[in-house]
């Protein structure tokens, strides 16, 4: 079948020569619809536009043209239409020399183009400054893609059973290599294509979105971590809370496809303060006009109205319920839930203040973030201020009331406490809260909780480093964190080992030296627990089945566990297996008691549908009847697909269980 491109449309008109350029694209629909395109080498030059449908059913052919008389305007129209893909582009481009340059000269075809295939990053590629040389950017986003599927291959054969490919890796995935220079920009996009754009369950390479997942998190961590310096070398004046706090937001939800930018935040927090300013004109005869901003009268009038805009109007509030929920301390939840924690629903505050003239300022008061602003100048000391709890509606407190906030008499409260506190130290409070929030609350309702909690601490104590990279005592926890989980080792010995650790943060409770050894003590611990980690990816043997074994990697399968009244069903999938129980005699005595064969069958590691891992008799366990998507984060460290009964193991795990392919086949077709 000869290759064509037809392009649909009804005219009841002869074409006239004299039509205006307006008129030729007005009747070209800009053609209407652009149904198809397939152009390959060797296509006819002569493309012609035929009146009938794609079903045949209209055969009258209206109006016949050569597609090549058509102004260049006209045919970057048709071109740039949704239908035609890139590759119809270079191939169209092989057919003759003026659709070659034209569509090689024309920037607009190549941005349409761009911006249909890729939205998000063309949007934030628009924001730039200066214009986009498209055709070079769609050539360099494409390569991105091959570079990308590559690297995660590889990212699969160096880092099973662990699943966690080494820092050089990763910091080749974001620079590229010596042959071209990659955008960390694009290729952040790639890995959120791959994570959160996949059609079909049956169609998606698991282990690639495994690794996607890893790296994707690497990226951004490196780029939010770059912004932090950015922002940490500006004058303390021109640091802005709100940047900040966004920062911290994003870190927070590094594994969400999309990340509040601050640009949109500031959008709706002038929003507010717009509708602070309408409410305030409305009140004109109340409000002075002619009174200077940093009249404390007007001031009043004007918080005041912040207050009825904030939380009358928009129902902002202390989240009293749910208190230690992570979303309470990222800025954009905030905003949209209009439940947070004090110092969230100050920054909000002082924000919308600053917008209106008004300067607050944050006071880090013990249990309970607050601002200041000079209402009574002619008083001394923390006596001028007014302090404002944005928890509780904007509730105004001289200084001698704000101790009952927390429950605490007067004489408890140092002068201290009522002290303005610079940016950084907003944010070490901020982020002590999300590791304090990790401690106690975690947003899973199953038993992962403890797992999470110890990686949402991890997370947390990282940032903690960035946010300030001299603090030894930050450092410590996270690396101890990470001997402990196994994650991060890399990150965690390269802190250690920085420059920036010291032994300044030793207390009069401490002796000298204390911090240096407890920094030695933590990274032998890392450093041996990386080394375990390199020797089982170079030490991974192939697994012989014995004859006695039933089941198979890769099998989907219900195992029951609880006596009768209090039995539980799981959907698992086995990821690997031991001929005979190798867990230790105390979990054995515990474990086995029920079991006819004991300690003496096939025990198998399964992967559950709630996200836990578990070690299994094999008298607990059937074979699914029908097979089940089993949603765990680690199933693509150990499968490739997932073909509707069972899971394909990838290559890594293959060459690990050589035989047992076989067997899972013939157990489904039974």
């Amino acid at each position: 079948m000869i290759p064509r491109m037809a392009i649909f449309y009804t005219r009841t008109q002869a074409a006239d020569e004299s039509e205006s350029y307006s008129r030729q694209v007005e009747k070209a629909g800009i053609f209407s619809i652009v149904l198809s395109i397939s152009i390959k080498v060797g296509i006819k030059r002569k493309l012609l536009c035929c009146g009938f449908s794609v079903d045949n059913k209209i055969r009258s052919c209206q109006f016949k043209m050569d597609i090549i008389s058509f102004p260049n305007e006209v045919l970057c129209q048709i071109l740039a239409y949704n239908n035609i893909e890139i590759s119809d582009l270079h191939h169209l481009m092989l057919t003759c020399h003026r659709f070659h340059n034209l569509i090689r000269n024309s920037n607009e075809i190549w941005r349409q183009k761009f911006m249909i295939r890729w939205p998000r990053l063309h949007n934030e590629l628009r924001n730039t400054e200066n214009e986009m040389p498209w055709p070079e950017m769609v050539a360099l986003r494409l390569k991105v893609v091959k570079y990308v599927e590559k690297a995660l291959e590889n990212f699969s054969a160096v880092s099973y059973p662990i699943g966690q490919p080494p820092i050089k890796l990763m910091d080749k995935l974001i620079l590229g290599d010596s042959s071209f220079v990659l955008s960390a920009q694009f290729v952040e996009d790639e890995l959120r294509e791959l994570i959160y754009h996949h059609t079909h369950m049956l169609n998606e390479n698991l282990t690639s979105r495994f690794y996607a997942n890893q790296a994707l998190g690497y990226v951004r961590r490196c780029r939010i971590q770059t912004m932090w310096q950015n922002f940490k070398a500006k004058p303390e004046s021109e640091k802005s809370l709100l940047e900040g706090a966004m920062l911290i937001s994003q870190w927070g939800q590094i594994d969400q496809e999309h990340l509040t930018s601050l640009s949109e935040v500031e959008t709706i927090l002038e929003s507010i303060a717009q509708r602070v300013r309408q409410l305030a004109d409305m009140k004109r005869d109340a409000i002075d006009a002619k009174t200077a901003i940093d009249d404390p009268r007007t001031v009043r009038k004007i918080l005041n109205c912040l207050n009825q805009v904030l939380y009358d109007e928009m129902g902002f509030q202390g989240n009293k319920e749910d208190y230690y929920a992570h979303d309470n301390s990222y800025i954009d939840k905030v905003l949209q839930t209009r439940r947070g924690i004090p110092i969230t629903l100050c920054i909000i505050y002082h924000e919308v203040a600053k917008r209106l003239g008004i300067q607050c300022e944050p006071v880090s008061f013990p249990q309970h973030f607050l601002l200041r602003w000079r209402e009574h100048p002619h008083r001394e000391a923390a006596d001028s201020y007014t302090f404002i709890d944005a928890f509780n509606n904007g509730a105004s407190h001289q200084p001698r009331s704000c101790p009952a906030l927390i429950g605490q008499p007067r004489p408890n409260i140092h002068r201290e406490a009522y002290s303005a506190v610079p940016a950084e130290q907003v944010f070490q409070r901020m982020v002590n809260n999300l590791i304090q929030c990790s401690r106690v609350h975690d947003d899973r309702p199953d038993s992962r909780r403890d797992d999470q909690r110890l990686r949402n601490q991890l997370h947390f104590s990282r940032l903690a480093c960035v946010i300030s990279p001299g603090q030894t005592p930050s450092v410590v926890a996270y690396a101890e964190l990470c001997a402990f989980l196994g994650v991060q080792l890399e990150e965690a010995i390269q802190l250690l080992l920085s420059d920036e650790f010291s032994d300044e943060w030793t207390r009069v409770d401490f002796e000298p030296g204390h911090w240096e050894r407890v920094r030695q003590i933590t990274y032998t611990k890392c450093a041996r627990k990386l080394s375990e980690q390199q020797s089982q990816t170079k030490n991974t043997a192939a697994c012989h089945r014995p004859s006695s074994m039933r089941y198979a990697v890769g099998l989907v399968m219900r195992y029951s566990v609880g006596e009768e009244l209090l039995r539980h069903t799981y959907t698992c999938v086995i990821v690997s297996w031991d001929a005979k129980c190798q867990a230790s005699d105390e979990w054995i005595s515990r474990m086995t008691r029920n079991l006819i064969r004991g300690r003496d069958q096939p025990f198998y590691y399964v992967l559950t549908e709630d996200g836990n891992a578990g070690y299994v008799a094999e008298d607990h366990l059937e074979l699914h009847p029908g097979g089940a998507i089993i949603n765990h984060a680690d199933v693509g460290l150990h499968f490739e697909y997932f073909d509707g009964r069972r899971y394909i193991p990838n290559a890594a795990k293959r060459a690990e269980y050589p035989e047992d392919e076989v067997v899972a086949l013939s157990l489904i077709e039974q």
